[in-house]
């Protein structure tokens, strides 16, 4: 009896120092979620090599977000010109929140296989827990592709000084200015382009912009277009075209009948070319010293698909 005295006392000491295993905590950890996805331009699952690529997605942390992770990954039942992958990683913006809209845009490279891929969206927790969500997407050769897919051909930039001469600060497609430490323009200087949308048919228009990049505003379609926010530097439409072809914005030749120009808008105007209705440039489109976003976007009014281009300029002088 006392042996046995001994041991009960003993049992509920070492049920002090070594706790059941019953009162750990096994609550499980909440997974984050994923909705509201958009793969590729106009949301409809294409890429095109060598062009910019558009994810949007919704995205919410069990605990607090760390990371998207993208992966464009081959199939084993498809057939490609050579092996590749590609993978990007977005944080910016988002790690540390508990939810967050991703709106990106990224270069597909210009050596990508053509071909349907797996495009892999992988949230990932601060909680150590993950959640992936796989669409299928299909990276093309715009010149192959057979159907209405607008692109941008050609965007090239230019100033008119003041001197009325024009050939300065060049920027042409995906290089860089002409003179790069400077890419600004000054009151009283005109901004102008020469711009050219590939594979459009039917009805379609194209606006030139010039935004604060405050404003954090660069639209994707014509109708996305915030006229409180953007300056109209050009408009230009198309109709009835019946075969596919290409669509520019030219109105006039440039010194050297070289490249043919849309319309020009003077830094520092009072109205901007908003045609046959200007809007005035004031309000928070009112010019002022800092960075501008300056683009063309594009919407085929028939097949509702779009395509557009920015860069950034500095505008000084106020």
């Amino acid at each position: 009896m006392k042996k046995i005295n001994k041991l009960l006392l003993i049992i509920p000491v070492l049920l002090l120092i070594f706790p059941s295993c019953s009162d750990e905590d096994h609550t499980p950890k909440i997974l984050p979620t994923v909705s509201n996805i958009e793969v590729g331009l106009n949301n409809i699952e294409i890429g095109v090599v060598g062009q910019d690529f558009h994810f949007n997605a919704d995205v919410l942390a069990g605990d607090l977000l760390e990371a998207v992770q993208i992966n464009i990954e081959q199939r084993s039942e498809e057939t490609y010109a050579e092996p590749w992958s590609f993978e990007v990683v977005f944080t910016e913006r988002i790690e540390g929140l508990k939810n967050a809209n991703l709106h990106r845009h990224f270069d597909i490279p210009a050596e990508a296989p053509k071909g349907i891929y797996d495009f892999i969206i992988t949230v990932k927790d601060q909680n150590g827990t993950s959640v992936e969500e796989t669409r299928e997407i299909s990276l093309i050769d715009i010149k192959d592709y057979p159907d209405i897919f607008p692109h941008v051909k050609v965007f090239g930039v230019d100033k008119i000084g003041l001197d009325g001469k024009g050939g300065f600060n060049n920027f042409y497609n995906n290089g860089d200015f002409r003179n790069p430490d400077d890419p600004s323009f000054s009151k009283d200087e005109s901004i102008w382009s020469s711009v050219q949308i590939g594979n459009i048919k039917d009805n379609g228009v194209m606006y030139g912009l010039l935004i604060k990049k405050s404003h954090d505003h660069k639209p994707e379609t014509v109708g996305d277009i915030d006229f409180s926010k953007a300056i109209v530097t050009d408009i230009k439409e198309h109709s009835g075209y019946e075969e596919i072809r290409a669509f520019g914005n030219s109105y006039n030749a440039n010194f050297n009948n070289h490249y043919m120009y849309g319309a020009a808008l003077e830094i520092g105007a009072t109205e901007d070319n908003h045609l046959p209705n200007p809007n005035p440039i004031t309000g928070a489109k009112a010019w002022e010293n800092g960075t501008y976003y300056y683009g063309y976007v594009y919407t085929n009014t028939t097949y509702n698909m779009s395509t557009f281009r920015y860069i950034e300029i500095e505008i000084k002088g106020f």
